[in-house]
């Protein structure tokens, strides 16, 4: 018997009320952007086809009028050009993905964790590198983007002071947004660098809400350095939230945290621990939402790990398959 399309829906749908849960700042999302599907391709395309075009005119395959460098005017159009792929190639991913889901969830009513997420019923891996490299792609895309102003602002000499000033406060905080990307992915390099990538074990596979959460960290390198590992269980719900109005619009991923649980970990515990695994147990509610990671937005469950030390301190996440017992 497949599931019906009320189910169907309700999983792959949007999301349920999540009024006076925390917000989670900074939060890592499953969510690539706040746009799927066709209005991910729809919306894309347009930006592939100016960058191609921008290109062309850089190349002098299209003849222009040009006020700008050739080099500047493909640094431009290869922004556009990237923007625009990344979302069409978003928006056909995501149409496949959710074609997939719906075979394999009519071929296994009621294991959803057989087709919600691509599970190792193992454990799952925490990639440091792929997370620093993540980071440092966004810091030279970031970078990448301050060179136009940085151009207008060292060969335009109209506009007065006004246009001057205006260019150079725009400039400070695009500057200074870049200088945190930077930061972000030195500590992550440095994190890489000390403690590696990461591994955390199932005790069971799936969890049950109702029932215990059982799991053991494989013990990352130089775990003699950390004075104290707090592991934090939580229930995330993603949004896609949207503010301003008419051409100000925008719309941003939102991470809400729906529950949470602690655990510390001291460092004579950790001693103790010297060599072997770690284990986090945590009870899971009776009453709390399942994982549906193949809705858009979704909603799932993590184990984010942090590691406090003399230094450059660690981290991990992993995700968790907790769901309700059918």
């Amino acid at each position: 018997m497949s599931p019906s399309a009320d189910v169907l829906k309700a999983q792959m749908g949007f999301p349920m009320q999540v009024d006076g849960h925390a917000v989670l700042e900074n939060h890592r999302t499953q969510s690539a952007v706040a746009i799927n599907g066709w209005r991910s391709v729809l919306f894309g395309s347009p930006f592939l086809a100016a960058g191609i075009f921008i290109e062309f005119v850089a190349l002098n395959v299209v003849s222009a009028k040009k006020t700008a460098p050739d080099w500047l005017i493909g640094i431009i159009g290869g922004m556009f050009f990237l923007a625009g792929a990344f979302l069409v190639v978003h928006g056909l991913r995501d149409l496949m993905r959710k074609a997939i889901w719906r075979r394999e969830a009519a071929a296994h009513p009621g294991e959803p964790w057989v087709y919600d997420y691509h599970w190792h019923r193992e454990g799952i891996s925490f990639s440091a590198f792929g997370d620093m490299l993540q980071r440092l792609v966004g810091a030279l895309i970031w970078s990448v983007f301050l060179v136009p102003f940085a151009w207008v602002a060292n060969t335009v000499r109209s506009g007065g002071w006004p246009f001057i000033i205006g260019i150079a406060f725009f400039g400070f905080f695009l500057g200074l947004g870049g200088l945190i990307f930077w930061y972000r992915w030195a500590t992550m390099f440095l994190d890489f660098l000390r403690y590696g990538n990461s591994y955390l074990y199932y005790g069971t596979f799936p969890f049950t809400l109702g029932g215990q959460l059982r799991t053991r960290l494989h013990p990352p390198r130089n775990l003699a350095a950390l004075e104290e590992l707090t592991a934090t269980l939580r229930c995330v719900q993603e949004m896609y939230i949207t503010s301003g109005s008419s051409d100000n619009r925008s719309t941003k991923v939102v991470c809400y945290e729906l529950y949470k649980d602690v655990l510390t970990l001291r460092r004579d515990r950790l001693t103790g621990l010297a060599g072997n695994d770690i284990p986090f147990e945590f009870p899971l509610p009776a009453d709390g939402l399942p994982t549906t990671l193949a809705s858009t937005p979704p909603v799932y469950w993590e184990i984010e790990v942090y590691g406090k030390a003399r230094g450059v301190d660690y981290e991990s996440c992993f995700l968790v398959p907790v769901y309700r017992q059918q």
